[in-house]
């Protein structure tokens, strides 16, 4: 039996955790493997319980992740404070790793934090190390010239050279690091999914209640759920602008933004007071409700910037979105055209341009039999991405894995 310690550098309740690093462990676990969760947390001094067993997953909360989260709003350290913040963080999870018997030691995102305890550990122990890409770490956030180029060494350098394997979502990743060198049977291809669980079913009551909550009835609704940050590759400001012309075009038409961020004070301003009344900003929701807030919508849309970021990106929204059975806008950047199987399970338009995201919302709303036909193929295009496949494949792919 297969002992694998995961380190992380976000919160269970993150998108990257709840959605990928979380089921990836999760259902390891139920191929046989034990796993410890090493995490960090958007607000450490509110855990009571720093180590905690979920779906039979031993997780360790050890450090304070680099931003802090409460509530629909982030809050960033001051540099000297960061710093500090960083190198604990770093050194408590290198010592829980340290402490840990690991046959395989897997690092989730490529950053100085976790990627510091990792190496430390791989380096006093022997562990074999297993990376895992999620973004393209170095360009997604938001850094200054110095504290890119350590991201860097880590990113491009240090953990790539010292994994025995690197598993990627995104074609984008893998090319980057086949220019940077790196042999091709280092790479495994393990796409974003969804967990069945999570999304096996609405509760139809408090679906109900959200649609009285919030004026929904005979309403046709626009979603957009993520991060509501204007740095962020996400361009919400873009989305609310095609929702102008959407309005004149659909006027039962409504925008549901559900998430929390820095900027969501500015983006209710950007709104046009025309439509002012029709956007509503719902705020950071539990995890839990998430598949009955997408199921409200009769569109989902993924508004995006052209930028590195995005192109290593596959956004968990399009994934979750296809499990409730919500056709999706977004555009051909990275592996998104391969996700919806191009128009099968929604539409490609032009990024940056308002318009034509107007275009693809308009199109959906007013033909019903192509809204229903394209429900019918994200329910079916999503099974090939539920986690206990993806991961049952994985463990056939790696011969590290076998017992």
């Amino acid at each position: 039996m297969k002992r694998i310690t995961f380190f992380t550098c976000c919160g269970l309740e993150d998108p990257c955790g709840l959605g990928r690093n979380f089921p990836f462990a999760k259902y390891l676990v139920r191929q046989g493997f034990v796993i410890k969760f090493l995490a960090l947390h958007p607000d450490i001094q509110s855990v009571k319980e720093r180590k905690q067993s979920i779906a039979g997953v031993e997780v360790h909360f050890v450090g304070q992740m680099h931003v802090v989260k409460r509530g629909d709003r982030k809050y960033d350290f001051n540099k000297i404070y960061l710093l500090w913040i960083s190198l604990s963080s770093s050194l408590k999870m290198a010592w829980a790793g340290l402490w840990t018997k690991s046959d395989i030691l897997y690092c989730f995102q490529p950053q100085p934090i976790n990627g510091f305890a990792v190496l430390l550990v791989k380096f006093l122990t022997g562990c074999t190390l297993f990376l895992d890409c999620q973004d393209y770490e170095a360009d997604v956030n938001r850094l200054t010239p110095f504290q890119k180029w350590v991201f860097m060494l880590f990113e491009d350098k240090w953990l790539p050279r010292a994994a025995k394997r690197i598993s990627y979502h995104t074609e984008f990743l893998k090319e980057r690091y086949r220019r940077l060198g790196y042999p091709p049977e280092k790479f495994i291809y393990v796409p974003n999914g969804v967990d069945a669980q999570r999304f096996a079913g609405t509760n139809e009551q408090i679906v109900t209640q959200l649609r009285q909550k919030y004026k929904l009835p005979h309403r046709k609704v626009v979603l957009y759920f993520g991060s509501l940050s204007l740095k962020s590759g996400h361009n919400v400001d873009l989305l609310l602008e095609a929702f102008v012309i959407v309005k004149k075009q659909i006027p039962e038409s409504v925008l549901l933004l559900v998430g929390g961020g820095e900027n969501i004070d500015d983006l209710k301003a950007m709104v046009d007071p025309a439509i002012k009344e029709d956007v509503i900003f719902a705020g950071k929701v539990h995890p839990a409700e998430i598949a009955n807030y997408v199921s409200l919508a009769q569109v989902s849309v993924d508004p995006l910037k052209d930028t590195p970021a995005n192109q290593g990106r596959s956004p968990l929204k399009i994934f979750e979105s296809m499990a409730v059975g919500v056709p999706v806008i977004t555009a051909n950047i990275g592996d998104r055209r391969k996700v919806i199987e191009t128009d099968r399970a929604g539409l490609l338009v032009k990024l940056g341009d308002a318009l034509d995201l107007a275009r693809g919302i308009v199109t959906i709303l007013r033909d019903e039999t192509l809204a229903k036909q394209m429900s019918a193929e994200c329910r079916r295009i999503i099974q090939k991405y539920f986690w206990h496949t993806i991961i049952a494949e994985f463990v056939k792919e790696i011969p590290e894995l076998k017992t």
